[in-house]
């Protein structure tokens, strides 16, 4: 009986032309349709494109390579890539040191909760042992800024095998896959989806959650369409049964592939919902330099899709959601009105992106989990209006200036006012018809023409646009 060797997803991460793709190539038994520039664009423009996937066998472990594209353009694909990985493997050229992707690459990683990370040094027979032994120190620093400590780092090149070995060796020490859900209903985000001649669509990608057979029903979110599981494939190898963690093609004839994309998923009927709002428990990126403002526009990328959202900044109060002007804490909650409808769960992992910016900017504001995903973004904002005091009765005090008609007026019964000293009122009653308004201030003694401001929380709907 064959052994069943224990599946774990390694990202290939660094900046264009450092040798990611060469490396897989180097270390891989087996290829995708998928794998190593396989994509007409790829071999055109001569560079990584789109996410390539290889695999090989290290130990007790089935290793998949995700190589993710390094150009700067393609970021949302290395986001993609990111979100299924259990260990990062950070790629840097000898020849030419840490880049401004290498480093947009790392922090990717770290926001999207990758613990385990080995740095690789490519392209060692092109430059002095000196200039090696730089390069390597100043990717474990770059590493150590970012959180990643006491990372180990090997020095190879893949045009001659020198440090391959030593290569499999440190990333078996460093391969620890996350936890796995075989409970949950099935959860597999689609990377890729194409045509096999007589045997029709196939979609590739890999079980965040669940288990998958073949003859089971499962639904296309957010297509909304259901169909059964054919056949079920690991790299070319048949298998009946697949499990959270494995990497699989799955047959699903009833669709057509042109249907499918990034970012939508299998999963069992009914059990994933679709949101174009969310709120997220965000935390701040300290390399993003800019702000994050109210109706700020970004890229969302939540799980692998990447929409387009606006950013409101939130603040609870009495179960209430306030909006603010800006996030100006590392940690906070923001809602995020979608301009298309996504799938999503609390607990999906959402990272915010600059797409608008220069490549030669930080452009990844931050990440988090959903923690809620309402039907509509309804949200407070504290409004302030300013009166003053018109006349001064025995049992209460008239006030000007808190609304300009007595409509407005009748809506504030009740409403709690304050001086500037700080003494409060309560709002009794509309007194005429031009917006005054009746004040107790409870027998303490107020001034003619005193301010008198009421703060109110009105509610509002927040709608892409």
């Amino acid at each position: 009986m064959k052994r069943r060797l224990v599946p774990v997803h390694v990202g290939l991460m660094g900046h264009i032309d450092h040798g990611k793709t060469e490396l897989a190539r180097v270390l891989s038994d087996r290829v995708s349709t998928a794998g190593l520039d396989k994509h007409p664009q790829s071999k055109a423009r001569g560079i990584t494109i789109d996410l390539g996937f290889t695999m090989f066998e290290l130990g007790d472990y089935l290793v998949t390579l995700v190589d993710a594209p390094g150009h700067a353009d393609l970021i949302r694909s290395v986001v993609a890539g990111a979100n299924i990985i259990d260990t990062g493997i950070v790629v840097v050229a000898a020849d030419e040191g840490p880049k401004v992707q290498t480093g947009e690459h790392i922090v990717v990683l770290q926001s999207l909760g990758v613990e385990n990370v080995l740095a690789v040094i490519t392209k060692t027979d092109l430059v002095s042992e000196k200039k090696v032994s730089e390069v390597e120190r100043h990717v474990r620093s770059i590493l150590s800024e970012a959180g990643f400590g006491g990372v180990e780092s090997v020095t190879v090149s893949a045009k001659d095998g020198t440090g391959i070995d030593d290569l499999k060796t440190r990333l078996l020490s460093v391969l620890h896959p996350r936890p796995r859900d075989n409970v949950s209903p099935l959860l597999m985000p689609i990377d890729h989806a194409f045509p096999v001649k007589g045997h029709g669509t196939v979609a590739t990608g890999t079980l965040l959650k669940g288990t998958m057979s073949v003859g089971d029903k499962v639904q296309i979110v957010p297509l909304g369409k259901t169909a059964k599981v054919r056949s079920i494939q690991t790299f070319g190898e048949a298998r009946d049964r697949a499990s959270a963690g494995d990497r699989v093609g799955v047959n699903i004839p009833e669709v057509q592939h042109q249907d499918l994309s990034r970012g939508h998923y299998l999963c069992a009927p009914g059990s994933l919902q679709q949101a174009d709002c969310l709120v997220v428990d965000l935390t701040k990126n300290p390399l993003y330099r800019g702000r994050l403002t109210h109706r700020l526009v970004v890229s969302a990328s939540v799980g692998m899709a990447t929409v387009t959202a606006m950013v409101v900044p939130l603040r609870f109060e009495n179960e209430k959601k306030l909006v603010l002007d800006e996030m100006r804490e590392r940690r906070g909650k923001i809602g995020l009105v979608l301009k298309e409808a996504v799938p999503a769960n609390p607990g999906t992992r959402v990272l915010l992106l600059r797409t608008d910016l220069a490549p030669t900017r930080m452009r990844i504001i931050g990440a988090g989990p959903v923690a809620e995903i309402p039907e509509t973004l309804m949200v407070h904002r504290r409004k302030t209006r300013i009166g003053r005091v018109q006349r001064i009765r025995e049992d209460d005090v008239l006030v000007e200036g808190l609304a300009s008609r007595r409509l407005t007026a009748e809506s504030l019964k009740g409403g709690v006012v304050h001086t500037e000293e700080g003494l409060e009122g309560v709002i009794r009653e509309p007194f005429g018809t031009r917006g005054v308004v009746s004040v107790d201030f409870q027998g303490v003694r107020i001034k003619e023409s005193e301010p008198v401001v009421l703060e109110r929380l009105v509610e509002e709907e927040y709608r892409f646009g």
